[in-house]
């Protein structure tokens, strides 16, 4: 049995326990340091039979009548002190989903009150909404409610809250990141070079650049000259064999030799300077 309700309907027609649904509807009771005493609780419903009275509200235990208290000092609304409590447990209920409240002096008397389901109203003498005091209309009216989900609002209400979360959070080990392996420089290394080093056993290296300039750019120039050297010495087979069938195909011994040189030919010769030596002018 929750810690806040103490049934004190034993005796009473309306003898039954409350319905789970109801019971934890009322759990900001215990929150409030409140303790409920049920006077009348549940009755069969009328098509069972069995002692019942009144309206159905209170069939299958989905209404209470109850005296409050605090410690063991009974809640009396008369009191200017413990009307904020009253005023407090009407609102907090009625957000809690309780939707039929009932209490007034002359209708079951001071610090009671009816509280369950059913048609959502609040009423005094004679179950009548008029004659509800206006400190329980105003708590009651003056909050919105919403039945299908509060219960599931103050259940999440009992857990950690997001702070409590962060802390928890924040005692948690962190996964430790692996260290990054450092990246290895670029090998301007080529199949020859890898070959050789392979062979040897070495490490041997080709730099980053030749002479001030980088090392992809030489190796570019490197191969074109060598493609240049095989155009030309195409060009030199192809004359050898037009000498031969000149020769009437008697292949001359000494084969033709194609030499580079200058598109421009020297004008003048200088003398002097350079030791004697000389040189061109243009």
């Amino acid at each position: 049995m929750a810690n806040y309700l103490t049934y004190r309907n034993q005796g009473a027609t309306r003898n039954r326990p409350l319905d789970e649904d109801l019971v934890k509807r009322l759990q900001y009771l215990d929150e409030m340091g409140i303790t409920a005493h049920v006077i009348s609780g549940g009755q069969p419903g009328k098509e069972e039979g069995g002692a019942r009275t009144g309206s159905t509200r209170h069939d299958h235990g989905h209404s209470m009548d109850a005296d409050f208290y605090m410690g063991d000092r009974k809640l009396d609304w008369n009191n200017p002190d413990d009307l904020p409590i009253f005023k407090d447990i009407v609102s907090r209920g009625k957000a809690a989903g309780i939707t039929g409240i009932g209490g007034a002096d002359d209708y079951m008397g001071a610090g009671r009150l009816h509280m369950g389901m059913g048609a959502p109203s609040a009423w005094g003498a004679g179950g009548k909404s008029a004659n509800a005091p206006d400190w329980l209309k105003e708590a009651y009216y003056g909050t919105k409610s919403d039945p299908n989900t509060q219960v599931a609002a103050s259940a999440v209400a009992r857990q950690p809250s997001p702070a409590g979360e962060n802390l928890m959070s924040g005692l948690q080990p962190k996964a430790v990141e692996e260290p990054k392996a450092p990246e290895q420089p670029k090998s301007h290394n080529g199949v020859l070079m890898d070959a050789y080093n392979k062979l040897t056993g070495s490490n041997a290296q080709i730099p980053s650049s030749i002479l001030g300039s980088p090392t992809g750019d030489v190796m570019k120039g490197i191969g074109g000259i060598g493609d240049f050297a095989k155009v030309m010495m195409a060009e030199t087979e192809s004359l050898n064999k037009q000498v031969a069938r000149n020769n009437g195909g008697q292949r001359s011994s000494a084969p033709v030799e194609i030499q580079l040189m200058s598109s421009e030919i020297p004008k003048k010769k200088r003398r002097g300077g350079l030791g004697g030596i000389g040189g061109y002018l243009a």
